[in-house]
């Protein structure tokens, strides 16, 4: 019997996170995340997705907001990340 869809995905997804862990570039806090993740209950982990971007997107983007408005720079360990400005 061949896969069907949802299972076709899956494999699709897994093989694009397992692309992004072996990322020389990714950062270390997001690998120890997608490792954990693909550990987890997905409807737990869908959850905690969903709180986790309403309580970080907005913090995220009123620290960059705030950091652009005073000129600040908002480097971590001396590096400065590169923002698009569109």
């Amino acid at each position: 019997m061949s896969p069907g869809p949802a299972e076709i995905e899956l494999i699709s997804t897994e093989r694009r996170i397992h692309q992004a862990l072996a990322h020389p570039a990714l950062s270390e806090w997001l690998k120890d995340t997608l490792r954990a993740a693909l550990e987890r209950d997905p409807l737990a982990l869908a959850n905690d997705l969903e709180l986790l971007g309403h309580l970080l997107r907005p913090w995220t983007e009123a620290r960059i907001a705030r950091e652009e408005y005073s000129g600040r720079s908002l480097g971590v360990h001396g590096a400065t990340p590169q923002m698009s400005r569109a």
